[in-house]
């Protein structure tokens, strides 16, 4: 008997380890196809981390030619899927599993993108610059409605992507190819073998797809748990919703200039909310209603206190399913039990929370409230523990500039030395002509939605401050001269100082001025000291900083 389970147990225990290397490996198959409801030319599938950047995935594969795929599955029981294809809006959507449902099956369709009708400029990027849109150059309209550019290529391929086919300003790729690559960022680049020393890219608007469905995208559940499908469900609908409200809004203020006095109207999507918490048996996809409507907010759609305190009251921050929104956890807390215990609570579950991308939106919420306190030593600490344990993560890099404690650009430091070219007449605006005055150092672009939002707010301020030893230097980060103006005739004349930073020094000013994102305002005193920045100056909060120190 001895001899014969020494016989066995090794062969059991290969047995238990292939079951455990195989069969039981979590997977998600399924199908990719695009709105005319054809598999697309090339698609692929990405898996990240909830909360985490799905541009920077876990995992990711391409489909075979019929759409189909299949990709293993981390462990965690929350995750987010990509799904990308050329033509096509990225589908980004939670993947949610209960204990028993490892495995899941699903099929996605694509939503088009909604190209211009007629299509107007092109401007063209590619391997030649970098692909960067600062320097994208106009493609030539010919008689015949094609677009036409030559190049010279430095390599056997020659890969690009047009801007402007779209409403919103994106780089996708052109109607030539030989084969298209995925470019990291939800979609394709353009791929031409060289045939000459001089290259022709050719773009006819006629050879666009234009399958745009209001309808999609849409996802069907093969294999799985219910609450897979509901989570999914929930997040489309909320996303038709974004897209919907996106299109009016551009189509405000192309009539009236301005987006102040728009509304949407979200009761479709919340009679769909309502419905799904009346059906689901789920309390996890019930939280996850909640979340999606705390999350509407900032696109207008009302939400009682009464629901974000249920979620704050119910749902500990350690939960995992936090990690789906991390961003709206500190919010919700503090909207639940005001600023300073929920700040403990976020404290006090640092450390037992799994999701790694929940712990680092938590740690920026509390450091960059202790930039607001000017609590300088909880700012270092919150600084150095990103630092160490998160510095891979792309938002932290963001915020390791805002709560840098050796920062050149901090209230009470002096503000860098600057020249730069005045806009009206082309005379100098530097530190020395501006000495004496309080004025406001304001790094923008046409082309930023966050910067044209500040638009009410800095011209009241403008009007109440301008003869109280107050004005504006407003720096662009445009893609030319020619941008500026079109705006500045529009609705905000935008009646004070202005600069354009052109290619050449445009990287040099934004380090100089750690400028890591705009808008970016900063306040500086007639002595040349740095009074308020960024937050301090948004919004209504401007108003009330500039009374501190005009009244």
């Amino acid at each position: 008997m001895t001899r014969i389970l020494k016989l066995i147990l090794p062969l059991t225990f290969v047995i238990f380890l292939w079951n455990c290397q195989t069969g039981n490996q979590s997977k998600l198959s399924g199908k990719i196809i695009g709105a005319d409801g054809k598999p697309p030319v090339i698609a692929h599938i990405h898996i990240a981390e909830a909360g985490g950047n799905v541009y920077k995935p876990l995992k990711s594969v391409k489909a075979n030619p019929d759409g189909t795929f299949e990709i293993k599955l981390p462990p965690q029981k929350y995750l987010t899927v990509l799904v990308t294809a050329p033509y096509h809006q990225a589908l980004e959507l939670p993947l949610a599993r209960d204990s028993k449902t490892q495995s899941v099956e699903l099929d996605f369709q694509l939503q088009s993108y909604l190209f211009k009708d007629p299509i107007g400029e092109v401007k063209i990027t590619g391997d030649w610059n970098n692909f960067s849109f600062s320097s994208a150059l106009p493609m030539q309209m010919q008689s015949d409605s094609t677009y036409v550019f030559e190049v010279k290529p430095t390599a056997d391929t020659l890969a690009y992507q047009l801007i402007g086919l779209t409403q919103r300003e994106l780089s996708i790729n052109g109607t030539q190819y030989d084969y298209l690559v995925y470019d990291g960022g939800g979609d394709y680049r353009s791929v031409i073998r060289k045939t000459d020393s001089t290259m022709k890219i050719v773009f006819n608007p006629k050879e666009l797809p234009r399958n745009y469905n209001p309808a999609l995208p849409n996802i069907l559940l093969r294999s799985g748990s219910l609450s897979t499908q509901e989570f999914m469900d929930i997040a489309i609908a909320e996303q038709k919703a974004v897209n919907a409200w996106r299109q009016a809004r551009m189509n405000f203020m192309q009539k009236f200039g301005t987006d102040r006095g728009f509304r949407f109207d979200f009761s479709e999507l919340n009679s769909f909310l309502n419905k799904k918490e009346e059906e689901t048996g789920s309390q996890e996809v019930k939280n996850f209603i909640a979340f999606q409507r705390i999350l509407l907010q900032s696109y207008g759609f009302s939400v009682p206190d009464s629901v974000v305190k249920k979620i704050g009251e119910s749902v500990p921050p350690t939960d995992p399913i936090w990690s789906l929104n991390p961003q709206i956890l500190p919010f919700v807390l503090e909207r639940t039990f005001g600023p300073e215990k929920a700040y403990a609570m976020l404290e006090e579950a640092l450390d037992k929370i799994d999701s790694r991308y929940t712990r680092a939106f938590i740690l920026i919420n509390i450091g960059m409230k202790a930039k607001y306190q000017r609590d300088n030593e909880k700012m270092a600490s919150v600084y150095n523990k990103l630092k160490s344990d998160y510095n891979d993560m792309q938002i932290v890099q963001y915020y390791l500039i805002q709560l840098n404690p050796e920062s050149i650009i901090a209230v009470g430091k002096p503000i860098p030395e600057f020249q730069f070219k005045s806009l009206k007449d082309g005379s100098i605006i530097s530190n020395e002509t501006l000495k004496g005055k309080f004025f406001i150092m304001d790094f923008w672009a046409t082309w930023c939605k966050p910067c044209v939002g500040e638009m009410p707010y800095i011209h009241k301020a403008y009007d109440r401050y301008k003869r109280k030893n107050f004005t504006i230097l407003s720096i662009s980060f445009d893609r030319s001269v020619d941008d500026i103006k079109k705006f500045r005739n529009g609705k905000w004349k935008m009646p004070w100082l202005h600069t354009f930073l052109d290619k050449s020094v445009r990287d040099k000013v934004a380090q100089a001025f750690e400028v890591s994102g705009i808008p970016k305002p900063i306040l500086v005193s007639p002595e040349g000291i740095i009074l308020a920045m960024e937050n301090e100056l948004r919004g209504e909060e401007l108003d009330k900083t500039l009374r501190k120190y005009l009244q």
